[in-house]
């Protein structure tokens, strides 16, 4: 396993370099929503859809062609362009209504189910003021489905600011999200935004149990706007779901090596039955165009008490070593 991650790490940086082209604060952020449980949430919103990080109208989720980049900005008063062979082919200003995180919301009542971030491997690395972490991969194992059906389950690496207002990140699911699924894995890319932001996606496309993943986050190119590339891939396959994306005024600072994320939690039996996920491989680095890889990564993991301290327990903890980590279920 790990010569076969080494031997396609480095094909797939070297292919991945040739293109050239959440935590979510949440304090004052809920309002209204303040002392309602995810049920009491999603039953007053229920046209709404679950995006990883975040409950939000579906017309403010938006999935994006083969190709295409977005155009974010941290300027509340800017809006996003979609862009394809060089064309605007889309515009999107805020939306009507701001998205309700679902990451954390600490104090509030979910009753019996669990949602939100289970637990991660996190890191802020010291970076300078015009620095960026500029790149960031894992491998992980496509695990066993679940024993039961009716949650929503999302494995991941990404990449965030420090003020927690954006993600990035090549995501595994099982389950239905707005980016469709079902009682299988999939995978795709997402950008999910703060507030009013709009929401993106890829296409989700299918892999299977066993099959192996590689997450990448890779700047590919810089000036007034970061290029990042958001690549979900499928080594065992070929299988590819990816998303670029150009962004101004956010510093990418803080690094997830893998992150389990999960809703309607009702059973430990919801959760994949293999009981863990490993995150192999992992590489990090800054100082584009140059990549300057850390050989020491300071990862921590961090058990989030998924939304309202309501979930089962289901001998959640993270192991870590360097860039790697395993969540165990």
């Amino acid at each position: 396993m790990k010569d076969l991650i080494s031997t396609t790490r480095t094909l797939r940086s070297r292919a991945l370099f040739g293109i050239a082209t959440f935590l979510f604060i949440t304090s004052g952020m809920l309002g209204a929503q303040e002392g309602q449980s995810y049920r009491q949430l999603t039953a007053a919103h229920p046209d709404w859809v679950q995006v990883p990080g975040e409950l939000i109208r579906p017309d403010c989720v938006h999935q994006l062609p083969a190709g295409a980049i977005v155009s974010i900005s941290d300027d509340p008063q800017a809006g996003d362009d979609v862009i394809l062979n060089g064309e605007v082919i889309a515009h999107y200003n805020d939306c009507p209504e701001e998205a309700i995180p679902t990451r954390h919301l600490d104090g509030y009542d979910p009753g019996p189910i669990g949602n939100g971030w289970v637990e991660d491997a996190e890191w802020v690395p010291p970076l300078k003021k015009s620095d960026n972490i500029d790149w960031i991969q894992q491998y992980w194992v496509v695990p066993s489905a679940p024993k039961s059906n009716g949650a929503l389950i999302f494995f991941f690496n990404g990449l965030s600011p420090t003020s927690g207002k954006w993600i990035i990140q090549p995501v595994l699911q099982y389950g239905v999200s707005y980016a469709g699924g079902g009682n299988y894995w999939a995978m795709a890319s997402w950008m999910v935004g703060p507030k009013k932001k709009q929401t993106y996606v890829s296409t989700l496309t299918s892999v299977n149990t066993g099959d192996i993943l590689v997450g990448t986050i890779q700047q590919t190119g810089a000036g007034s706007k970061l290029t990042y590339l958001i690549d979900a891939y499928d080594d065992s396959t070929a299988a590819d779901s990816r998303l670029s994306v150009w962004s101004k005024g956010i510093k990418w600072a803080w690094a997830f090596s893998g992150v389990l994320e999960a809703y309607n939690v009702k059973s430990c039996s919801d959760f994949p039955a293999s009981g863990s996920v490993d995150f192999l491989g992992g590489s990090i680095a800054h100082g584009y165009p140059s990549l300057d890889y850390y050989s020491s990564p300071g990862f921590n993991g961090v058990f989030d008490d998924y939304f309202g301290h309501g979930g089962p327990s289901c001998s959640f903890s993270v192991s870590v070593s360097g860039a790697d980590a395993t969540l165990n279920f």
